[in-house]
């Protein structure tokens, strides 16, 4: 996989990087560590190979589907804007 041209800013330098991605469906989330993608060095946009995100929909769906068990589990706080603003 490789950049041309950033479609964000049109920064042609790109850095091959491993970087923690989170994919979310349904509420649900999966954090990845890790994942391989290409990085902007002017804006840093990401981009994936499409080979990695759909591993990573694969494995989601696995661990939700009760097929398969994460490698580990974390509790996260939320919160909402207003509460953090206040």
């Amino acid at each position: 996989m490789k950049n041309t041209k950033c479609h964000f800013c049109g920064f042609e330098n790109f850095e091959e990087r491993q970087v923690e991605y989170i994919y979310r469906r349904n509420g649900k989330y999966l954090i990845v560590r890790d994942l391989p993608c290409e990085a902007c060095l002017r804006c840093g946009e990401r981009y994936y190979p499409a080979e990695a995100l759909l591993a990573v929909e694969a494995r989601f769906k696995a661990i939700h589907e009760h097929q398969r068990e994460p490698e580990e589990t974390l509790a996260v706080p939320v919160e909402s804007f207003a509460l953090v603003a206040a």
